[in-house]
């Protein structure tokens, strides 16, 4: 019957969740990708996507279309729990059911796969599904290997879904320079070499270690390791719909005309270093209503209780099912840590139980301000505000009756308990708060989430890690969020909104097709407090860093012979504007045209051994920084300048090869230029045989990044070309 895509759309529109038209675009061309010449048959593809954004709803998609395409089996990599491993078993048999019951596709957890028969394997699609985790990895490649060697013979699609996590981390052994993968990575890879003809499609929202990974890993001296490609050969991004909540809601530029100016809740770092560990002479839980250093976790509390209300009751007058909601609280990674939070929470709990039974107007006092702080945002949104005294006697109720149900999540099993059906955390009231850490991270669905208490505060921050922390992103309604906060310090809110504004400079510069040279740019901040991802994830790479004024310029080379470098630079003396040549600070040209001129020199260059010059993450940085990370009113646009009649010599007095064209005053210029755009500096060099030239005049260029932009890196396919400019 086939048409698996068709079918799984039509199942999902009769559902009332039908795939648009750019998800489905998106899944075509990603199948179309897989199977063009971009993977070169086993370089992986890269979906895409933001967090809790459908990246799994996009890679079902794939997989069904892969189908129709001729692929046999599909194999889904998934975070190393058993959380996430059974909600992906969940999620593809309950979106493939048509096909499981028409005998046309079987779906297996790899730990429990049976036996399977030739009309199994014949007359069946199969997908497995395994956790990145040793035994798991092991049994996946001996079902291919061993158990049923003519799977490996069929079209299969390997699946890597939170791509960055466990699939990609080196290290030295002891006492070596010899650098291995770490053990799922090298089982991944022993997978990749035993399929005869696979396809790999890396998917995540974090991929900043897998862009600054080689092309090819080179094996240097000494070293043996044999390693499968990790940068992704071509990237499609993953849609965002129109009920996606994400960082430009948390992060973006807002007024107090709009709800989600009020979304953030500053804390005090006191308040968080009091909830790290126990420590009752700094909080009496005796004093949990009334203590300064449990005053935003309080407020945090009974606002999420009164926001929680103020939904239910807004349900309740239009006739819509009333909700249950969730809230988290996210500190630190510590079990010790969760119990300590737990125990302070439940006394903030207990205390409002006994505050509203009692009539004390400490827990007047303190709805009253939860319901002052979401007003503003309601009112913002345009929603209609409950009555006041039902809001109160709502709150009341939650605590009185013990409504308000705290759990602690300090384990993979801790979460399987607390799954429902659909391998979702379980929502018992309508008020849940969880408590925890790294488990609630990457691909945990919690629900109707209203509020999120965050305390991870790291001297450094890598940014694929904390960005899977927001858990606050997803599919919400505009109603809920009026109703939400993020509560976190100055210093947290901060790190955070620059890691978001990264994130958003990566998609932005693949949306504009700035990426599509193959050389992808990663922001950092210039604290250096925000990195990319743990540095064990990189250490193959060869790291290319700009900083603001840093330079790009190649160094070891010789120029072609007279009559043919002549002809060269004759065509670049017509690209370079006449005002440029000789002035004292650079004038302005399209960035298409210093593309063009770093296109002419480098065929009138030559490299000595042990040199080299990557010309096309040159190109990709001068149009990264014009037409990306520049200010829109100056996109496109490029700064030249171009002083002639220099005289450097090839080498320095001790042999070295010159390596500073550029003089001190220029830096210095360049420097007080200020602005958004890059600038190309050609320096006409007279080229003097007697200084080692072939005596022939050229330009020698270098690429200053902008002085307003962002810290970069990316992983170059040279090592050593990228020169930060000196102060």
């Amino acid at each position: 019957m086939a048409n698996f895509f068709e079918r799984l759309k039509e199942s999902r529109a009769a559902a009332g969740s039908p795939d648009g038209v750019e998800l489905e675009a998106c899944v075509r061309n990603t199948v179309a990708a897989l199977q063009s010449s971009h993977t070169d048959g086993n370089k992986p593809g890269m979906l895409l996507g933001k967090i809790q954004s459908g990246k799994t709803r996009a890679f079902l998609g794939v997989i069904a279309a892969a189908f129709d395409e001729g692929f046999d089996v599909a194999v889904v990599l998934t975070k190393g729990t058993k959380t996430l491993a059974q909600q992906t078993v969940n999620r593809i048999a309950n979106e493939y059911r048509e096909f499981r019951d028409a005998e046309e596709l079987a779906v297996y957890d790899i730990m429990t796969v049976p036996n399977l028969t030739a009309w199994e394997i014949d007359g069946h699609k199969l997908i497995f599904v395994a956790k990145k985790e040793s035994n798991n990895m092991r049994r996946l490649v001996k079902l291919f290997a061993e158990t049923h060697p003519k799977l490996a013979g069929k079209r299969v699609l390997i699946v890597d879904d939170e791509a960055d996590f466990a699939s990609i981390r080196f290290t030295k052994k002891k006492g070596s320079t010899e650098i291995e993968q770490g053990r799922i990575a090298d089982r991944i890879d022993e997978l990749r070499r035993e399929l005869t003809n696979p396809a790999v499609l890396q998917v995540t929202a974090t991929p900043y270690s897998l862009y600054l990974q080689p092309e090819e890993y080179e094996t240097a001296p000494g070293q043996n390791f044999t390693f499968e490609p990790k940068r992704p050969a071509f990237t499609q991004l993953v849609p965002i719909h129109g009920g996606y909540v994400g960082g430009d809601h948390y992060f973006g530029e807002h007024d107090e005309s709009d709800p989600e100016f009020y979304l953030w809740h500053p804390m005090t770092d006191e308040e968080l270093t009091a909830l790290k560990k126990e420590d009752r002479r700094r909080v009496r839980t005796d004093e949990a209503l009334t203590s300064k250093r449990t005053e935003a976790l309080r407020h945090a509390l009974v606002t999420f209780v009164t926001a929680a209300s103020i939904r239910r009751l807004q349900q309740q007058v239009t006739g819509i099912a009333q909700r249950r909601y969730s809230m988290i609280v996210h500190v630190e990674t510590a079990r010790a840590s969760h119990a300590w939070q737990y125990t302070v929470a439940q006394e903030i709990i207990a205390g409002m139980s006994q505050a509203a039974t009692s009539g004390d107007p400490i827990f007047g006092e303190l709805v009253e301000r939860s319901i002052d702080d979401l007003a503003r945002s309601v009112t913002a949104g345009g929603y209609t505000m409950p009555e006041h005294d039902n809001i109160v006697e709502r709150v009341k109720e939650a605590f009185v009756k013990s409504g308000v149900v705290t759990e602690k999540v300090n384990s993979d099993n801790d979460v399987q308990a607390l799954l429902d059906e659909n391998a979702e955390l379980r929502l018992r009231t309508p008020f849940n708060v969880f408590i925890g850490g790294q488990i609630l991270d990457r691909g945990i669905t919690v629900p109707n989430l209203l509020g999120f208490f965050y305390g991870r505060s790291p001297k450094k921050m890598q940014q694929d890690t904390v960005l899977q922390h927001a858990r606050m992103y997803g599919n919400r309604p505009k109603e809920d969020l009026a109703v939400s906060r993020f509560y976190t310090t100055a210093g947290n809110y901060n790190a955070l909104k620059s890691v978001h504004e990264f994130d958003s400079a990566l998609r932005h510069a693949f949306e504009t097709g700035a990426h599509d040279r193959g050389v992808a740019f990663v922001m950092r901040d210039l604290s250096n407090r925000v990195i990319p991802c743990a540095p064990s994830k990189i250490l193959v790479s060869d790291i290319v860093s700009l900083r603001p004024n840093g330079a790009l310029l190649p160094v070891g080379f010789q120029t072609k012979a007279r009559t043919e470098l002549s002809k060269l630079m004759a065509k670049v003396d017509a690209l370079v504007p006449s005002e440029a040549i000789d002035s004292k600070l650079p004038v302005k040209f399209k960035c298409e045209t210093a593309v063009q001129i770093l296109d002419l020199i480098e065929d009138a260059f030559k490299f000595e051994d042990g040199y080299s010059f990557d010309w096309e993450a040159c190109r990709a940085a001068v149009e990264y920084f014009s037409k990306v990370a520049s200010p829109p009113e100056e996109r496109g646009d490029c700064w030249v300048i171009a002083p002639k009649g220099r005289t450097i010599t090839r080498r320095r007095a001790g042999g070295r090869y010159s390596d500073a064209p550029l003089s001190y005053q220029e830096r210095k210029a360049f420097r007080s230029l200020g602005g958004g755009l890059p600038i190309l500096a050609l320096l006409g060099q007279d080229g003097r045989e007697e200084h080692g030239w072939r005596d022939c005049r050229f330009w020698w260029p270098v690429l200053v990044a902008p002085a307003q932009a962002a810290p970069s890196i990316f992983a170059s396919s040279i090592r050593g070309n990228g020169d930060d400019v000196e102060d």
